[in-house]
């Protein structure tokens, strides 16, 4: 048996109403079903020396997200500033970049979900010994640009309602959804949604 190709949701199909009535949006319910690894600060890029001088790009040793989700960078001492300039592809495949400002030892998440990281970089160095780590953070990318976050009808996590929130976005990579539970590799996420 063949299969069937993907619904297009933006095609604008219709459903015909009543005789006599017009025509509606034809409209899917979406589901989305991962279990995301466990967040950590290094997970995408173990600590990287920041340069004497200019900005640094590092395209080796990177390790991409398990699925489509933010990214977080971590410095290992005070004073710390800057912006580190994620560069990578979204769900969809396309490429984008996400600025995330330094902020000494603090854990600062990215805004963009990303499917890939394909460079890293990072700026000069305040002071002797400064590190920026990347890692993942718990917000993750949904695979289609959702019109209202209303769309969005049932939220789990192992199986359990979960309290987390979605953001939506016009640009893909923007349509995170915010786990509230601690995602540890095992424990599903189910969001079922409407497209």
């Amino acid at each position: 048996m063949s299969t069937l190709y993907p619904y297009n949701p933006h095609y604008g199909q219709v459903i015909q109403g009543e005789p006599g009535t017009d025509a509606v949006d034809m409209s899917f319910l979406a589901h989305y079903q991962q279990a995301p690894a466990a967040t950590g600060t290094a997970t995408v890029h173990a600590a990287i020396t920041l340069p004497d001088s200019g900005t640094l790009d590092v395209t080796t040793g990177i390790t991409s997200p398990d699925v489509p989700r933010t990214i977080t960078i971590t410095g290992n001492q005070a004073g710390i500033t800057g912006n580190v300039v994620i560069t990578g592809t979204d769900a969809a495949g396309a490429t984008i970049t996400d600025t995330i400002a330094a902020s000494g030892t603090s854990t600062v998440e990215g805004v963009r979900a990303f499917k890939t990281v394909t460079k890293i970089t990072v700026p000069v160095k305040n002071g002797a010994g400064d590190t920026i780590a990347v890692g993942t953070g718990k917000k993750l990318g949904l695979a289609h640009k959702v019109y209202n976050a209303a769309c969005l009808l049932v939220k789990l996590f192992n199986g359990s309602a979960d309290t987390g929130t979605l953001a939506v976005n016009s640009e893909l990579s923007k349509n995170l959804f915010s786990l509230n539970g601690t995602p540890d590799g095992t424990k599903v996420v189910d969001l079922f949604y409407i497209v």
